[in-house]
């Protein structure tokens, strides 16, 4: 997941209870998950919140009413899951270092800890949840604007700060410079894997990621991710010996 300062084979340790379209789902509810839907797709530049009020067959006005403004309502959006995903990926990292019984944490243990959260909610099928995680990889195209992304990142920074914490723990000889392109690297690449996913699946028509598909990517994204931080690593302890 992306973690401010890059402007981030276990499962979740919290049930994934977050919040679900239903007949009985609220005017502002409905509203949002029509808005995290069409701002996954089309991107903050690319929704207007017509497109949003057409999409959900409610009153332009009842937008202005309950969020004010295209900015407010994305900063919903984007902050609505923020504080849950926070709280599962450190609970991921918290069960993979409990599992080494206090022996140093690995970047493998660390990645796997990171992305299995999110994997995890592709796999259920949740259709916010897919949602949500395609709208987390276009934060990127969002730098100009932080005020946009500011209700996100300020609710995972603890999750951000905890896993720069633990590579700077697995990785004792490197500079705090180097952990924090480390974790700007991984999180690069987790959100390259998730844009892959989705595109493969805008590709095919039809939902055709299998559980099997997706849990084969986050193995690749482990790997690369691994052997990446491995040769960085290196590359950095090479340079100060010579």
């Amino acid at each position: 997941m992306p973690s401010r300062t890059t402007h981030a084979a276990s499962s979740p340790a919290t049930a994934i209870n977050e919040p679900r379209a239903t007949a009985r789902s609220t005017t502002p509810e409905r509203i949002l998950d029509t808005a995290e839907r069409l701002f996954a797709m089309h991107g903050y530049f690319g929704t207007s919140i017509r497109d949003i009020m057409q999409s959900c067959g409610m009153e332009l006005s009842l937008a202005r009413y309950h969020f004010g403004s295209k900015d407010a309502l994305f900063q919903q959006a984007i902050g609505r899951r923020a504080a849950v995903i926070s709280r599962q990926v450190i609970e991921s990292l918290e069960a993979e270092l409990a599992a080494l019984q206090d022996k140093r944490p690995d970047v493998e243990a660390i990645v796997t800890a990171l992305s299995a959260p999110a994997f995890a909610h592709l796999k259920s099928g949740d259709p916010g949840w897919r949602n949500y995680l395609r709208l987390l990889t276009q934060i990127g195209c969002l730098l100009e604007r932080p005020d946009l992304t500011a209700p996100f990142y300020d609710q995972y920074a603890p999750a951000a700060a905890r896993y720069r914490d633990a590579f700077a723990n697995a990785l004792p000889r490197v500079t705090r410079e180097t952990v924090d392109l480390v974790q700007h690297f991984v999180e690069s690449v987790f959100h390259l894997v998730l844009n892959e996913l989705y595109a493969q699946e805008a590709r095919s028509g039809a939902r055709a990621l299998t559980t099997a598909h997706i849990e084969r990517m986050r193995t690749y994204l482990i790997r690369f991710a691994v052997g990446g931080i491995e040769a960085m690593v290196s590359s950095a302890s090479a340079q100060r010996g010579s």
